[in-house]
């Protein structure tokens, strides 16, 4: 199923509002959703791959904290911490994935505050 990017989906705005007070990017609302990880602050595309994957870690551990803590999302039924970092690792590690793209894996990580529960 293709990721969709919607106002309507507290994932993305999470998602959103959280990178850009990370600045990890500058752009509004609707034109972020077709960022690429790569157009991302953290993403250095001089860095090895081993540095590319820290930095992935760095953010993945950062968007974990706010989600949780700052933000008040609970991991899905039969997610852990390790399954959320290494599954938006996986997208974070990718230059050509999108911001819609993450949105839609945080979607199937966390339950964001004001969803109800499936």
């Amino acid at each position: 199923m293709a990721a969709t990017w919607t106002a309507n989906n507290r994932a993305c705005t999470t998602l959103w509002t959280t990178l850009y007070n990370m600045t990890q990017l500058v752009t509004n609302f609707d034109d972020s959703g077709e960022l690429k990880m790569k157009d991302l602050t953290y993403y250095n595309p001089l860095a090895s791959a081993e540095m590319r994957r820290q930095a992935a870690l760095m953010i993945s551990d950062q968007l974990d904290n706010i989600f949780r803590i700052g933000r008040g999302a609970k991991y899905e039924k039969d997610i852990d911490r390790d399954d959320a970092i290494t599954g938006m690792m996986e997208v974070l590690e990718d230059e050509n994935k999108t911001v819609k793209e993450l949105a839609s894996v945080a979607d199937k990580l966390y339950r964001f505050w004001g969803e109800k529960k499936s």
